[in-house]
């Protein structure tokens, strides 16, 4: 690769040149993958329109929608039959409320036989973790270290100011719901800079969003329903692992593995 001569470049030229310059001062090409991006009208039009039809498209549907989620809620938990009852939830929104259903349960703090079980599953969990080969399996090491590290704070918690917890399963679980329904307001303007903007056909770029909305509207209930079902045989000791391993985080990780499978299917 060829060196610049950056001694006969003004010193604004040299500064600039220097952006394109590895630490030896050969020139950083353009990766591969940026070859084949050419911009045009007609795509940057698809990925700004098709983000906006399908907020509209969510926008008027959102009744059904809600209605959906209500439905299956009650649906499995009367199968489940653990002691909750389905109830709407109103958000303010400033011009209109949006109302979302959620699962009215009280939570249980945890007993102590639930406290000392968690603990001493956790310690056996770092524990084993010391003996899983980290040559191979580095990155599952460190997510169950991650995981006892929340559950330990968890348990600290609980065990000094459990009466301060301050959330309860009925905004939990509607808050959730809410987040989900931005999620999917959010993710065609996500695909529209990520995804609309390459030469894939229209229907691909179409059928990819279906897919990923599909998903997220049969699982997020669900997700959220299955979160109560393990603190109603639980505790409210679990809430802090499942928010923060088992939900958005979750949802975004499925939401890059569709994205994945849209770009090499």
């Amino acid at each position: 690769m060829s060196k610049p001569d950056l001694k006969k470049l003004h010193w604004r030229y040299r500064l600039y040149a220097m952006r394109f310059l590895r630490n030896d001062e050969t020139t950083i090409r353009k990766h591969r993958a940026m070859y084949q991006l050419r911009l045009n009208r007609g795509e940057l039009l698809i990925a700004v329109m098709l983000p906006m039809i399908f907020n509209l498209l969510l926008l008027l549907l959102i009744d059904p929608l809600i209605e959906f989620w209500r439905a299956m809620l009650e649906f499995w938990v009367e199968r489940l039959d653990f002691g909750a009852q389905v109830t709407m939830r109103s958000f303010d929104l400033g011009y209109f409320d949006l109302w979302v259903p959620t699962v009215a349960m009280q939570g249980q703090l945890p007993s102590p036989e639930i406290w000392w079980g968690t603990a001493a599953a956790c310690m056996l969990i770092f524990v084993a973790s010391y003996l899983i080969r980290p040559d191979r399996y580095l990155p599952a090491v460190y997510l169950l270290r991650a995981l006892v590290l929340l559950q330990t704070t968890a348990l600290l918690y609980f065990a000094f100011i459990p009466a301060s917890f301050p959330h309860v399963l009925e905004d939990y679980v509607a808050s959730n719901l809410f987040v989900g329904i931005m999620l999917l307001m959010l993710i065609p303007w996500i695909l529209g800079i990520t995804f609309y903007l390459f030469d894939f056909p229209l229907i691909k770029k179409v059928t990819l969003t279906l897919l990923i909305f599909a998903l997220f509207i049969v699982v997020l209930p669900m997700q959220y329903l299955l979160h109560v079902n393990l603190i109603a045989y639980g505790s409210l000791l679990f809430m802090p692992v499942l928010y923060l391993v088992f939900g958005l985080f979750i949802d975004v990780m499925a939401f890059v593995a569709l994205y994945a499978y849209g770009m090499t299917m």
